[in-house]
């Protein structure tokens, strides 16, 4: 009776799950985001699940349960920031154009024709599922539609949604992802990360948060309290592994599934021709899908079109703009699926900004990095790849064709970088379970029981009790205390007891 009973109630649990209606909110306008968001609700979709997304992107070949709600004004409204220029900026002008840039991402999301007919309809979901991405907001669609929340961050483990899992900064180990730092900092970038940390949580609460919790109010047809759902997520679907990042302490409530992106599949018949027919190597070199490489200086693209004049080996490079100058083993495409071209034998190198999704399949296909970092995390990503030993790091404003030369070689040359490359893979590719399958079960848990939540001892502390500062200021208070009273007492003893001494003295000197 009991086997059966247990079948029984796996069946009814599991069709509870399927039968879920699900929305997604993925609305930041990088592409390379979108195709994380693609990915993870399309299987979703495929498991059954109807599935309703926010995006400013149509998926490809979508299947009948998937129904997409555009965005794409969200693009147009986000074009004039040059990324370009961040990397000349302070660390303070990179955190502030961060919030800036979350701020326009979620105002025209939310004030969306369609967006606004959704929120005013009958509609009803079982599981709210929203990208952390400067858009806290957006957490409202939880609430409004009275659904358990999960939150996916695209960019892992950060300083942004450490709080809202209940994990504690600590700026000694936990390097502010503008930096290059990893958790291995010397003094005066410890002051640097610690400035920078205290910098960028001030800005949040106190200049941030009044802004989304505006955004929250005005375009939200019922009253909800910010501060009721900022903190309020079942779970956190993070897009980190620690070949990626670094090894952390994570609470229950926060799963890694880096990598679940990833999968093989062929190539286009032209490409598949040049890197087969490539016996001496190939190179992939791309800047990711916000990054132009059209945009480059034109110092920069002459030093690079130079190099690569001077390879042996061919080059696929993502460009966007015809280039009739290229030397003849150089092959440009304003598109390129960089996952399955990085699985390809004859890939020596993969020149990169360092994009988490590029450090994952270069990881994922044992390929060695030349990194150059730009803006957000990708210096941080590169960092910890040059630390790992599988890549060399520049910067765009060091480039000439000297430094860059050197690099490529240095880095396709010397078997350290394949090797640890290599080792790097195994341990990304040595899972328990597929990280998509095991995102698909905390998606399908949270259904189940309802948004259950690992709520850690921290979100229900001040952070001075969470740092125990209020023990210090306790302790030192005391401490001054006794020395004030200590003090005190002497200055009426010691004087006494200095007279009585004195008349003692003198009459012994009369006598």
């Amino acid at each position: 009776m009991k086997p059966v009973l247990f079948v029984f109630g796996t069946n009814l649990l599991f069709s509870i799950a399927q039968c879920a209606r699900i929305l997604g909110v993925f609305p930041a306008p990088g592409y390379s985001q979108f195709i994380l968001a693609e990915v993870l609700m399309k299987e979703i979709a495929n498991r059954g699940h109807e599935v309703t997304v926010i995006s400013p992107y149509k998926p490809h070949n979508a299947p009948p349960n998937y129904k997409t709600i555009e965005t794409s004004d969200v693009i147009e409204n986000s074009d004039g920031l040059d990324l370009y220029e961040l990397d000349n900026e302070s660390l303070f002008k990179n955190i502030l154009t961060t919030y800036e840039f979350g701020n326009i991402i979620t105002e025209f999301t939310l004030k969306n024709k369609e967006v606004q007919k959704l929120l005013h309809s009958d509609e009803s979901f079982d599981l709210v599922i929203v990208e952390q991405f400067f858009n806290d907001a957006m957490k409202g669609f939880a609430r409004h539609f009275n659904a358990p929340l999960v939150l996916f961050s695209s960019m892992g483990l950060t300083e942004w949604n450490k709080e809202y899992m209940g994990i504690p900064a600590l700026p000694s180990i936990n390097a502010i992802s503008y930096t290059s730092y990893t958790n291995r900092m010397n003094f005066f970038e410890r002051i640097r990360n610690l400035i920078g940390t205290i910098f960028d949580y001030c800005y949040r609460k106190w200049v941030f948060y009044p802004i989304q919790r505006e955004y929250l109010s005005r375009y939200f047809p019922n009253s909800i309290d910010f501060d009721e759902i900022i903190n309020n997520a079942s779970l956190m679907l993070l897009n980190s592994h620690f070949t990626t990042s670094e090894n952390v302490l994570l609470p229950y409530n926060m799963i890694e599934i880096g990598g679940f992106h990833v999968s093989q599949n062929p190539l286009s018949k032209d490409i598949q021709k040049i890197l087969d027919e490539a016996t001496d190597g190939a190179i992939l070199f791309s800047l990711g899908s916000n990054l132009q490489s059209s945009d480059l200086t034109p110092k920069i693209l002459n030093a690079i079109l130079s190099v690569f004049g001077q390879l042996k080996q061919k080059v696929l490079w993502k460009f966007e703009k015809d280039l009739p100058e290229k030397p003849s083993n150089v092959f440009i495409s304003k598109w390129l699926k960089q996952a399955d071209i990085l699985a390809h034998p004859n890939i020596q190198l993969f020149i990169t900004h360092g994009g988490m999704l590029s450090t994952t399949e270069a990881i994922f296909n044992g390929v060695p990095i030349l990194g150059i970092p730009v803006f957000a995390d990708q210096k941080m990503n590169t960092a910890r790849a040059k630390r790992a030993g599988f890549a060399n790091v520049m910067s765009l404003k060091d480039l000439t064709e000297e430094t860059f030369l050197s690099l490529i070689n240095e880095t396709i040359n010397e078997p350290k970088y394949s090797e640890n490359a290599r080792k790097m893979s195994n341990l990304m590719r040595d899972r328990v379970v597929r990280p998509l399958d095991l995102a698909m079960y905390w998606v399908e848990y949270a259904i189940r029981n309802k948004g259950v939540r690992f709520e850690t001892p921290v979100l229900k502390m001040y952070w001075f009790q969470v740092y125990m500062l209020d023990i210090l200021c306790f302790v030192i208070f005391n401490l001054l205390v006794i020395y004030l009273s200590v003090k005190y007492l002497c200055s009426f003893t010691l004087p006494k007891k200095c007279k009585r001494n004195s008349k003692v003295n003198d009459r012994k000197k009369r006598q």
